[in-house]
């Protein structure tokens, strides 16, 4: 943790929060001196390098930088002879770093429901309203979620007993591709409410029955694309932990990927050079460097 009365690492930090005077001596924000500040030069001085630190945070608001407008909103809590005209501004960017990250993540919430991830919308909404307790807007937004995964949940389940029926009409009955088209809409529906309950295997499992009945549904065709969406993700990740020789990482991102996908090509070739090189204890070999070609469709 920084020692902020560490005079030597304090100089290195005066690009960002500035460095004070306090009664003849050097202060940093967040090293109170027990020394009282009694030169009025000083303290209007700190008080207009407030007023810059506070532009810069208002700039790094601007950019979605709220870890270091906290830092600087931080830094000047411990400074005890702000005006009062600069306390209420600074008691009004503690406001709106809450106010501002919120409206972000309440952003990020909405662009996850929009293509189904409701668990990971739910998390970024629950994030908003622990920034700023005092905007009903994230809760309302998660009560709403929480109504939408339930309804998920249970079509799910209508979903999986629906094609359950559907098939074993298909097994008995002669063949129908009026039932197959409509056995396949089952699947489809089935995977996007897996999927939307981040249960990927499964829904890669629907999806790949749905196209097996319908080859050409579009929508089913999209659904997958996005399903091995992910499973190129793991792969990515799992060769990048390689990379850095983090075997054990890379051996799980590889799993994750097959746990989707269990027939995957490039997984399973990356997953057996991780292992090979986990048994070893070298990584002398490793995965491509840059992530490759998405695996043909199955």
């Amino acid at each position: 943790m920084m020692d902020w009365c560490d005079l030597d690492k304090g100089k290195r930090l005066v690009s960002v929060f500035g460095m004070f005077l306090l009664g003849g001596s050097l202060f940093f924000p967040g090293c109170m001196m027990a020394q009282p500040e009694k030169n009025n030069a000083l303290v209007v001085q700190n008080n207009a390098r407030f007023l810059h630190a506070y532009k810069d945070a208002r700039v790094d608001l601007s950019q979605n930088q709220f870890s270091k407008a906290e830092a600087i909103d931080q830094a000047w809590k411990k400074y005890p002879y702000l005006t009062a005209t600069n306390q209420h501004l600074l008691l009004g960017l503690d406001h709106q770093i809450g106010r501002d990250e919120a409206i972000y993540r309440m952003g990020e919430a909405r662009q996850l429901e929009r293509v189904g991830h409701l668990n990971e919308a739910l998390s970024k909404v629950s994030q908003a309203a622990r920034l700023d307790p005092s905007w009903v807007i994230p809760k309302r937004a998660r009560r709403h979620l929480l109504i939408l995964i339930e309804v998920q949940n249970q079509m799910g389940r209508q979903w999986e007993s629906l094609s359950a029926r559907l098939l074993l009409l298909r097994k008995e009955g002669p063949a129908n591709p009026e039932l197959d088209r409509t056995l396949s809409w089952a699947y489809r529906h089935l995977a996007q409410t897996r999927l939307s309950s981040n249960h990927l295997p499964g829904a890669y499992r629907s999806v790949k029955r749905a196209l097996l009945l319908d080859p050409s549904d579009n929508d089913a065709i999209e659904l997958k694309k996005r399903i091995l969406e992910q499973v190129n993700t793991h792969i990515a990740h799992g060769e990048a932990y390689f990379r850095n020789n983090q075997i054990r990482k890379a051996v799980q991102s590889f799993r994750e990927a097959l746990l989707i996908r269990p027939s995957d090509p490039r997984a399973q070739k990356d997953l057996d050079m991780a292992l090979e090189a986990q048994a070893l204890g070298n990584n002398s070999r490793h995965p491509s460097s840059s992530p490759q070609s998405p695996a043909p469709r199955l």
